[in-house]
């Protein structure tokens, strides 16, 4: 991965790790877990948690003060994210993945749509391939990001007016029009 995430010193307290009975205190703890998880998803870009597996990893799991979060505590931290906007879960996985909004689909539409835009990409065809993984797309901040979140965005624009999508033969090599308007 990238360069280390520098955690909050409320990482190191390991009450931290137990889900509060208080609702105040536990509602502070949902918010703090759920700016650590932003935070830590953006600074490595990443945009699917799959909770399972990650309790294992460093945000979850800090060997230091040897506590790790529960299944549990973690499925309500997300559940808490869902009503805010910041996440979704994925309906098939039975609360195990969840995609995390970093920036919601709406800031993804607008920086992709920005972008086509400022770059003279308007009236072109690209695939959702090329976008998402593309050398045009190379060091922009949508470069690599997740096929399902770049398909709400692509969705977006498409209600707004500003893109239109065509069928491929995948979802990589679907066609998106952009029409030539800021907005």
């Amino acid at each position: 991965m990238t360069d280390l995430f520098n955690f909050p010193s409320i990482h190191n307290f390991p009450p931290f790790y137990t889900l509060q009975t208080q609702p105040t205190t536990r509602q502070t703890q949902i918010a703090l877990w759920s700016e650590i998880i932003l935070a830590y998803f953006m600074h490595h870009k990443l945009y699917r948690l799959e909770l399972s597996e990650s309790l294992n990893g460093e945000l979850f799991d800090n060997k230091g003060i040897k506590r790790r979060l529960k299944l549990g505590t973690l499925q309500c931290i997300i559940d808490a994210m869902v009503k805010q906007g910041t996440a979704e879960w994925d309906l098939q996985s039975k609360k195990n993945v969840a995609l995390i909004y970093w920036r919601k689909p709406e800031e993804w539409a607008t920086i992709i749509n920005n972008w086509v835009f400022n770059s003279g990409m308007t009236n072109s065809i690209l695939t959702v391939y090329e976008i998402a993984h593309g050398d045009i797309t190379e060091g922009l901040d949508f470069h690599g990001l997740d096929q399902t979140i770049l398909l709400k965005s692509l969705d977006i624009l498409v209600k707004r007016g500003l893109a239109q999508l065509f069928q491929g033969t995948s979802t990589e090599d679907m066609g998106v029009k952009f029409f030539g308007t800021n907005g």
